[in-house]
């Protein structure tokens, strides 16, 4: 990994979900991720081309990323249901892979556009 790609900083968020004590309704709201005392990891970030599609008579955009980062401890089947912010946007995590070593860095697939993760 080169430090010098690690250009741009995220932030991984994670869903927490709580109960309504008046309705009993479950209400998903997002947390924070903190590592090492900070919301914020370096990382790259490369975007790749966007698609628009028409769905239910209305138009829609969807936009492709690759993100790399740093490894950290952290079970991959949990990491499918975080997101990422980065430059105002909100990206889905839709495939998590490691290096050879699985110790070194993340290499996440990610999406944003077609839903909002909410």
């Amino acid at each position: 990994m080169l430090a010098y790609r690690m250009r741009h900083r995220i932030e991984f968020q994670r869903q927490v979900h709580t109960q309504d004590p008046v309705t009993g309704e479950v209400i998903t709201t997002w947390e924070a991720v903190l590592f090492s005392g900070r919301f914020d990891v370096p990382a790259e970030v490369l975007t790749g081309p966007g698609r628009e599609l028409i769905a239910a008579d209305a138009q829609q955009a969807e936009t492709t990323a690759r993100i790399n980062c740093r490894w950290f401890p952290v079970d991959r089947l949990e990491l499918y249901t975080w997101r990422i912010l980065w430059d105002g946007r909100v990206y889905n995590i839709t495939s998590a892979e490691t290096d050879a070593t699985a110790r070194r860095e993340w290499r996440l697939r990610c999406s944003d556009g077609l839903t909002d993760g909410q």
